[in-house]
């Protein structure tokens, strides 16, 4: 049986260290809490400092954004160790600091007010996504708030690794452009115009890729600044533009969705909400606008809701969507498979798994492709530049010999 170090705080307020046995950390928190111990820290004493877990006293900063896996599945183990809500959220917001602390304690001071949980966490739907929001009232309404909580954390785990995963795949190539970028800002701007001082003070002649690049150079460096602010400004103009035109977000988004690894991305995201309340227990009309929201894009969103008002009606969910004719078949056969087999919710969870494997092995390819292509083009760059830079001193050294 694994044993775990704990860090707990006495009824007089007195920090306690310790080691308590249990089949894993939800009976280990249990049972502290049964022996009248407040938690503040869960670490397998089995495993290293540099791998150790904190539940609760995470080290956070204003600047961080709030870890909802890791509040919620705090969260919920606390109650389903028999704490009450209040207290729980208090010793979250207390064991949190900077932005985290404030959102947790207002929180806090809302449900104490009289306010259901659910709409509290509505008010801050900066932070907390409203479809969460929504499956905590069902889940305050059927009485499975703690376990309802540690499946939103779970699953927002999953989602915060495949974003990782993405991210980690196309940073190598985002690095490798922008040192090559700046090394070929550096001999434009540093080294070559130096070297064609030299040049000309020793009455030599430059070449034509010489005289080009310092053309390009001078040109960079007077009004290189400028042009980038304005690229900056047209840019957040454009994105300002976007979002405020949803006729223009409609089509872009309309086009965004022929783009193959983009609609598996976004069916991806919108199975695995939906399975994720309808294995919580919300109805499939209200499960369906609340994974819609989840998504960006307007179009799929506008489909989502087409699809939903004839459910409401009756009418089978795949039977709607092949009406559409804009969803694949893949979807379509699932949804199929699965209201016949009355689990609709774990094979739409099985398709969001595949689906984000297939997006992440497309992105992989992609990064692994562009890779070489990149190094390839900024080196054939770089040596151009090179050749430019040391060209005119090869010229001279021969005419000083």
């Amino acid at each position: 049986m694994p044993t775990f170090q704990y860090v707990v705080l006495d009824k007089q307020g007195v920090k306690r260290k310790g080691l308590c046995e249990a089949e894993n950390r939800t009976m280990a928190f249990s049972r502290l809490q049964e022996q009248g111990l407040l938690p503040m820290q869960l670490k397998n004493a089995g495993q290293g400092g540099g791998a150790r877990t904190r539940l609760l006293d995470r080290p956070r900063n204003w600047f961080s954004r709030i870890r909802l896996d890791e509040s919620f599945y705090s969260l919920g183990l606390m109650l389903q160790g028999g704490g009450s809500l209040a207290q729980s959220l208090d010793l979250l917001g207390r064991t949190s600091s900077g932005q985290n602390a404030r959102i947790w304690l207002q929180i806090r001071d809302a449900v104490e007010g009289g306010k259901p949980f659910s709409q509290a966490l509505a008010d801050h739907s900066q932070v907390v996504p409203p479809v969460y929001a929504a499956m905590v009232q069902v889940a305050e309404q059927a009485g499975r708030l703690g376990e309802v909580l540690e499946r939103i954390a779970r699953y927002e785990e999953g989602r915060r690794e495949f974003r990782e995963r993405l991210t980690t795949s196309l940073g190598y190539p985002l690095t490798v452009l922008i040192i090559g970028l700046g090394a070929v800002y550096f001999l434009l701007s540093r080294v070559l115009p130096r070297v064609a001082g030299i040049v000309d003070a020793s009455a030599g002649s430059l070449a034509w890729d010489t005289r080009l690049l310092l053309r390009l150079g001078a040109w960079m460096e007077s009004w290189g600044l400028p042009l980038v602010i304005m690229l900056a400004c047209m840019g957040v103009a454009a994105v300002a533009f976007y979002r405020r035109k949803p006729g223009l977000r409609r089509r872009v988004d309309r086009l965004l969705w022929r783009i193959p690894v983009i609609q598996k991305g976004i069916l991806a995201r919108f199975c695995g909400l939906l399975a994720f309340q309808l294995q919580a227990g919300i109805p499939l009309v209200q499960a369906l606008l609340g994974s819609a929201q989840g998504v960006r894009s307007l179009y799929f969103r506008e489909k989502i809701a087409e699809a939903s008002r004839e459910v409401s009606t009756g009418q089978p969910l795949d039977g709607v969507l092949w009406k559409q004719g804009v969803f694949p078949d893949v979807l379509l056969t699932t949804i199929s498979a699965g209201r016949a087999a009355g689990r609709l919710g774990a094979f739409l969870e099985r398709l969001g798994h595949l689906l984000e494997r297939e997006t992440d092995a497309t992105l992989k390819r992609f990064a692994a492709l562009v890779e070489p292509a990149l190094i390839l083009a900024l080196g054939l760059l770089v040596g151009f530049l090179v050749l430019a830079v040391m060209g005119p001193i090869f010229d001279l050294t021969s005419k000083v010999r």
